[in-house]
């Protein structure tokens, strides 16, 4: 109220307020869902390499696939969390609904990811090479949508982010290429319509569903601690 009693109206939130924090809204939801899908990547391709080197013993080069990225997954995530641990943030809490692996496992397995019966697989080539196709497509669909983000201005303008996803460009190629030519010395590298349907629709639920949800549900919590 004015010295003359008059009502002063609220001085308006200046528009580069909102920008900023739209822009560090975007730049939460994106890291954290990659946070997740980086550590159940590395957690399960860590279990895979296991099962497969008793299923396959003589494979060393296959071992050595697997390891390399179940390694870079690990690398991957660890550079996430310093992301987040630099920007003083913890990341969104995000589950398996946003899980592109855990998404795959659940319609194609019909099982939850951790739930997940890997001996019973193994013992089933059919089933075992529809795994590794599985993990060959999450990551040519890993490969479109990383130069996606690296040619999106919100994306270039955080350097933090830009140096990350530039990583996961380099390493990409040697997560999906090595399986398709495993799998074509096997006679099984090209997706089945159901698989081609599935990728389709677990990529754009998630673009056009589910993280625009996410985006606008400010009351999502955040990790109390990052999982380990």
């Amino acid at each position: 109220m004015s010295a003359t009693g008059e009502t002063v109206p609220a001085a308006p939130v200046p528009g580069w307020r909102w920008a900023r924090a739209f822009r560090q809204r975007f730049y939460d939801v994106v890291a954290s869902v990659y946070l997740y899908n980086e550590h159940t990547g590395w957690q399960g391709l860590e279990r895979l390499l296991e099962a497969v080197k008793r299923k396959l013993p003589g494979e060393t080069d296959f071992h050595a696939v697997i390891a390399k990225h179940a390694a870079d997954e690990r690398k991957h995530y660890f550079l996430f969390r310093k992301h987040f641990q630099t920007e003083g943030r913890m990341p969104l809490q995000v589950d398996a609904t946003f899980g592109y692996v855990d998404q795959f496992i659940r319609l194609i397995f019909r099982q939850p990811l951790d739930r997940l019966d890997q001996e019973a697989i193994l013992a089933d080539d059919r089933q075992f090479f529809r795994m590794c196709r599985l993990i060959m497509m999450t990551e040519f669909r890993g490969m479109k949508q990383v130069a996606s983000l690296l040619e999106n201005r919100m994306i270039r303008r955080n350097p933090s982010l830009l140096r990350i996803y530039r990583v996961i460009e380099e390493d990409e190629p040697s997560h999906c290429l090595p399986y398709q030519r495993w799998l074509e010395a096997k006679g099984s590298h090209l997706p089945g319509f159901q698989e081609r349907i599935t990728d389709l629709w677990i990529h754009w639920s998630l673009v056009l569903i589910k993280f625009p949800l996410l985006f606008l549900n400010w009351r999502t919590p955040r990790l109390g601690e990052f999982p380990t």
